[in-house]
């Protein structure tokens, strides 16, 4: 039985998609943003999400950003909502998926079969799907103008 060759990680496609990453973050930061801080409601699986990311300061060149869901009613959901560890390089302007709370390192490739059934490029699909995932948020998120002290109806007509 021939032998499978090992996933070989394609370093332009990941290092595009990490800086796709890092550019979403930082147009969410600025579109939502206060301080070190991100909160806007996003329209999920037909509920109303709360989404919050905080940064924290690693260095001068780098920063974690924690991103955590939670829906707006008290009801259970059936899927899972987004929860990301994200670091970012300010001086690569890189971000790429990471999970600081876990003993374990997300590994560019994996044999595959494996104990655990991790996919042969499982950072890659990370990495790809926070693309999306934020994307996702810059165009559907909504701020929550009351946290802000604005009454939506007195609003003018000009967008803003």
């Amino acid at each position: 039985m021939p032998t499978k060759a090992r996933h070989v990680p394609n370093l332009k496609r990941h290092h595009a998609s990490c800086q796709l990453n890092y550019s979403l973050l930082t147009r969410l930061s600025k579109r939502f943003g206060s301080g070190r801080a991100l909160q806007f409601i996003l329209p999920f699986g037909g509920q109303d999400c709360l989404v919050q990311m905080r940064l924290k300061q690693l260095g001068p060149y780098t920063a974690l950003c924690h991103s955590q869901c939670s829906l707006m009613q008290a009801e259970k959901t059936w899927l899972p909502l987004p929860a990301f560890t994200v670091r970012l390089y300010h001086d690569m302007q890189l971000a790429e998926v990471t999970d600081e709370t876990s003993a374990e390192f997300i590994e560019g490739a994996y044999p595959y079969p494996n104990p655990k059934m991790v996919q042969p490029n499982e950072r890659e699909q990370l990495d790809q799907f926070l693309s999306e995932w934020l994307s996702y948020c810059l165009h559907h998120g909504l701020a929550d103008l009351t946290t802000y002290g604005i009454n939506t109806d007195e609003l003018s007509g000009t967008g803003y």
